[in-house]
């Protein structure tokens, strides 16, 4: 299953090691919360195995692949029932310069 995410915050892991207080980051997390419902209401079942690409697609200067990690869990908190190791086997993760919408496009594989 192919989702694409529009208008999503860039939000960079150094944001995270920098000591950000804990309510902004959970004004970050509640914000996502809201924007990714408001586009996917589908949640992937915690019975099922998936391997995911994200593909990052940012306006401005792209982040550094690994900065994405940030985003990739937040986004995964919320499109799957759970994230451990049984569940998600893999994923990829890319960065790229948008030509236009910066949005994230996540392809999920179910693979049992």
């Amino acid at each position: 299953m192919q989702l694409i995410l529009k208008d999503l915050p860039k939000i960079s892991l150094n944001l995270w090691y920098s000591g950000t207080h804990w309510s902004k980051r959970k004004e970050i997390k509640d914000n996502y919360h809201w924007l990714i419902k408001s586009q996917f209401k589908h949640v992937f079942s915690k019975d099922k195995q998936y391997e995911v690409d994200y593909v990052f697609y940012f306006k401005g200067a792209p982040l550094d692949v690994t900065n994405c990690a940030a985003m990739v869990k937040l986004i995964e908190d919320i499109i799957f029932q759970d994230d451990n190791w049984k569940i998600i086997n893999k994923i990829t993760i890319s960065s790229r310069k948008a030509k236009n919408k910066q949005r994230v496009e996540i392809n999920v594989t179910e693979i049992n």
